[in-house]
């Protein structure tokens, strides 16, 4: 029983049929715990659009700007043979299957590729690896393990949701990093364009004081 104990689970924006244009979530207060993972989960989505977030003083307007570097993204395993060179592919190389399926590689292991950004296009058992650093290799079997996370790196405190379904993103946040005077935090996302599903959750943990039912973080 470790809900209300080592952490909160908090819904920013529950689930809705379409979203149209910029998403903007409740904001929560971080004031009884030193760290919150914000969990986006997206359904169909009909264009990448950008995630920024934003930071208070308190449960009310938050239109300061909150910096932030990491993030994670959905993954996925690819087993390969075959390969033209023991060479590991570099970080940021895509690898592109001969049926058409994309991902870009976070790790190669020599015999397994870990990697991101899937463009939602199946792998196929036994077809053609081409690696953009000009490795070739043969898949073996499709793609797997499609529920882990993989690091990425935000770019000037900012990244896209892709343009593909059925994918989550999470941003860690330490209370630290809000700064002197700011307590509160807001997620972001600019216009989804035509029919997109996604709902946002705050995963709050490390808490400041012990309690049976902690405080709510959606008021301050």
């Amino acid at each position: 029983m470790l809900i209300n104990v080592d952490y909160a689970k908090v819904p920013l924006l529950f689930p809705t049929t379409d979203q149209t244009g910029a998403v903007s979530s409740d904001i929560a207060s971080m004031k009884i715990y030193r760290h919150v993972d914000l969990c986006i989960n997206v359904g169909p989505i009909g264009k990448a659009t950008a995630v920024t977030l934003n930071k208070s003083a308190a449960v009310a307007a938050a239109t300061e700007a909150l910096a932030f570097s990491k993030y994670y993204s959905t993954g996925f395993v690819l087993e390969y043979d075959g390969a033209s060179t023991d060479t590991p592919a570099a970080a940021g190389e895509t690898v592109t299957g001969a049926g058409g399926g994309v991902g870009y590689v976070y790790k190669d292991l020599g015999d397994k590729l870990i990697c991101y950004a899937f463009n939602g296009t199946t792998f196929v058992d036994n077809e053609v690896l081409t690696f953009s650093g000009g490795k070739t290799a043969v898949a073996n079997g499709i793609q797997k393990n499609e529920d882990i996370m993989v690091p990425r790196t935000a770019s000037s405190n900012t990244f896209n949701l892709a343009a593909v379904a059925n994918k989550q993103y999470i941003i860690p946040i330490d209370a630290a990093d809000l700064g002197d005077g700011y307590d509160c935090i807001q997620v972001e996302i600019a216009d989804c364009d035509t029919v997109t599903h996604l709902s946002i959750d705050a995963i709050f943990s490390k808490p400041r004081y012990g309690s049976e039912i902690p405080e709510t973080a959606i008021y301050d």
